[in-house]
């Protein structure tokens, strides 16, 4: 009888520790919600996939992250759905919530990287580094910060110089409002989705964009000509964001997993994704028998003359913090060319 008892407190106790070991897996378990924006067919949704891939490869299998077909917020509102709690990760776009994250935002300057692989993991070092995440992303956690390829001028007639773009009314987003004024043209602000109903509309004739738009918002039969600048017109800064709530209850290894794939890493995944799908965007504008062109070195030269001023003017949010504008965009620069 004690034989007998003893084997069912044994039992029990195995049974007990079996059933403590499988809630404590279950509890490690980790599914988190990646809140997405823009349409299936846009690179991005590929992009984010892999990225989230790459995280829940790190966590050996415990992290699981959804990437949501749709966002409870229009592409402003994505960091307030982190910052808030409503989704646990969120990208989004600096230039589409001016003056939360201006630090961030000096990436946007013209000629500053020649690709997305470089420049991604470039503005995330620079700005890790300096300790502005800390700054500028209260109530959230930065993962990664990235850049798109070089920004270009797409365009219904052919546009190569500062007198051709005089009045054109060019779709932009935050960062291209001052550009498209610097250089004659007549900005008109508005989130990336809506550029393709605005060309067709007619409320602009032109758009500031890498060439991956050209086949993710499907603008090869809206905009013939295509004028490609070295180093690009401009770039935007973007982030993939958790809420701050969210990674502060996370357990150290999940968070590992994250500062590893995520930061630089994920920034050069991200990046790559970007470049693979501007190769893609080019190749969409070929193929509609489109014109391609690349800026002369004399235009060039006239427009970065004239875009001078967007510089000065990053430089001078920097010093109006306290701080060394023109030593912190000549470093981030440096780092986001590689």
């Amino acid at each position: 009888m004690k034989k007998l008892t003893a084997g069912v407190v044994l039992s029990g106790a195995v049974l007990l520790g079996t059933s403590m070991t499988t809630q404590q897996a279950i509890a490690a378990d980790i599914t988190l919600q990646f809140a997405n924006w823009l349409p299936p067919f846009h690179h991005w949704t590929k992009t984010a996939r892999r990225f989230s891939d790459s995280i829940e490869k790190q966590s050996g299998g415990k992290i699981k992250i959804v990437v949501t077909k749709n966002s409870p917020a229009k592409p402003p509102g994505q960091y307030d759905l982190a910052k808030n709690g409503i989704r646990d990760m969120v990208m989004g776009v600096s230039g589409y919530t001016p003056g939360r994250h201006q630090l961030f935002r000096m990436a946007e300057v013209p000629f500053a990287a020649k690709n997305a692989e470089t420049g991604s993991p470039g503005l995330h070092k620079w700005y890790t580094k300096n300790g502005f995440d800390k700054k500028e992303f209260t109530g959230t956690k930065l993962i990664s910060a990235f850049v798109h390829g070089p920004g270009m001028l797409h365009s219904k007639k052919e546009i190569k110089s500062l007198a051709d773009i005089k009045g054109v009314k060019i779709r932009v987003g935050g960062g291209g409002v001052q550009i498209a004024k610097s250089l004659g043209g007549v900005p008109v602000a508005m989130s990336a989705t809506k550029a393709h109903e605005s060309l067709q509309r007619g409320t602009t004739d032109a758009a500031f964009f890498p060439y991956e738009a050209v086949k993710g918002f499907k603008l090869a039969k809206l905009v013939k000509n295509h004028l490609e600048i070295p180093g690009g017109l401009y770039t935007t800064a973007f982030y993939v964001a958790m809420s701050g709530k969210k990674w502060d209850g996370l357990p150290s290894w999940a968070k590992e997993a994250f500062n590893k794939a995520g930061g630089a890493a994920g920034a050069k995944l991200i990046g790559q994704g970007w470049d693979a799908a501007d190769k893609a965007g080019k190749q969409a504008a070929q193929k509609a028998g489109n014109k391609i062109q690349t800026i002369s070195a004399s235009n060039q030269k006239a427009w970065a003359k004239a875009l001078q001023s967007v510089k000065a003017g990053w430089i001078a949010k920097a010093n109006k913090k306290g701080m060394n504008g023109e030593a912190l965009l000549k470093d981030l620069l440096s780092m986001m060319k590689g």
